[in-house]
């Protein structure tokens, strides 16, 4: 009984209707206070099924006095039902490639739309990945640096991922992380038409950042449930597109240890400009450099510096007289801390070792600010 509540299930039937089919296959000819005891159905809702059956043509009636006596259809008759029920989807099928065109022409004429979305678990990652590269035409190429080390269920999707890109014909640059080297999909033979480097040992991100025509990818390596970032804008996409041609052709400043951390604060008070901050703990600034901290926000009120800061939620920066704060949940959190100021931008991994990446260009700290606004707009207030 149970198996064969099952199977009709599957076939598309709720598990009230099998239930109910079932118990008149074995009844034969029966009103419905039989059908209720034998099936379990709800008798409130006997009816409601019973019609559902008969529009299915699996149930008939027939009346005798006054009375409806309700019976099963042959078995046999379930064949006919599975291939009416395909024959549904291949028209529905067809006439959805009517319209596809239409639809796709919406999608992409019919406004701006939103400039951010967030895709959540494994399968709204294969999503925004397929989506981005199904834009692309053959010939055109993709930009990926920061690749960190994956897990090996993800390692697994890109292996595939890789396929299906070569066989449309699109090309790939991608710089990995030191820590990715020897995973499969770091090995040349695994991802064709592709040119692949790593990023010194100093360099470490714990996102990746992909671009795809005009869109950017922003795809942190999370252990409980993945996430990624999408961005469609043409000019964040070629500001990002800058910044991988910064890294490829290492034209970058590193520094490891605290060095680097107490630079940034030195040089954001120097340049004087108003700097927005993404990624923030400020716990890692009040452990690791407390004097210096001190400092800067003292220096900060003084030079009456406008400082925008995106923080974790439930963390509690510092309070300058100039300075605004935003919060995102823990997710969108990784080690690495985001300073723009003028032309500058400062990442700041803050893993051991503590590593700084110093980019000073104007194309590069432009579009960190435009995904700066994106991200300030998804914040909300603690």
């Amino acid at each position: 009984m149970p198996e064969s509540i099952e199977a009709l299930e599957k076939i598309g039937l709720t598990k009230s209707e099998a239930k109910v089919y079932v118990a008149l296959l074995e009844l034969g000819s029966a009103t419905t206070g039989p059908i209720v005891d034998k099936s379990g159905a709800s008798s409130s809702k006997i009816y409601e099924i019973l019609e559902r059956l008969i529009k299915k043509g699996l149930v008939s009636f027939v009346i005798k006095g006054k009375t409806k006596y309700f019976e099963a259809s042959p078995p046999e008759r379930l064949i006919d039902y599975v291939d009416k029920k395909e024959k549904s989807i291949e028209m529905q099928k067809r006439e959805l490639e009517k319209i596809m065109p239409l639809l796709v022409s919406k999608k992409h004429y019919g406004g701006k739309g939103s400039d951010a979305k967030i895709y959540k678990g494994f399968g709204g990652i294969k999503t925004a990945l397929y989506d981005a590269l199904n834009q692309m035409q053959k010939g055109e190429e993709v930009y990926v640096y920061g690749a960190p080390k994956r897990s090996d269920k993800t390692d697994r999707f890109f292996l595939k991922w890789n396929n299906y890109r070569a066989e449309r014909g699109i090309f790939l640059k991608i710089m990995f992380n030191e820590s990715a080297r020897g995973q499969p999909r770091t090995v040349q033979k695994n991802s064709p038409l592709s040119h692949i480097r790593f990023m010194s040992s100093g360099m470490i991100t714990p996102a990746s950042v992909e671009v795809y025509k005009n869109r950017v990818l922003i795809f942190p390596e999370i252990k409980k449930e993945p996430l990624v970032v999408e961005i469609n804008n043409e000019e964040v996409a070629n500001s990002f597109k800058t910044h991988f041609d910064v890294l490829w052709n290492q034209q970058t400043h590193v520094y490891t240890g605290l060095e680097g951390p107490k630079l940034v604060l030195k040089d954001i008070l120097e340049t004087g400009k108003e700097c927005l901050a993404m990624g923030i703990e400020e716990e890692n600034f009040k452990t690791k450099i407390p004097a210096e901290l001190k400092e800067f926000v003292t220096a900060m009120d003084k030079k009456q510096i406008k400082e925008r800061l995106i923080c974790k939620k439930n963390d509690i920066p510092i309070r300058q007289k100039y300075m605004k704060a935003r919060f995102l949940s823990e997710e969108f959190f990784s080690p690495l801390t985001i300073e723009i100021y003028g032309n500058n931008v400062a990442l700041i991994d803050w893993t051991h070792p503590i590593t700084t990446i110093f980019i000073e260009k104007k194309s590069v700290a432009g579009g960190y600010r435009r995904y700066f606004e994106t991200m300030w707009k998804i914040a909300k207030p603690n």
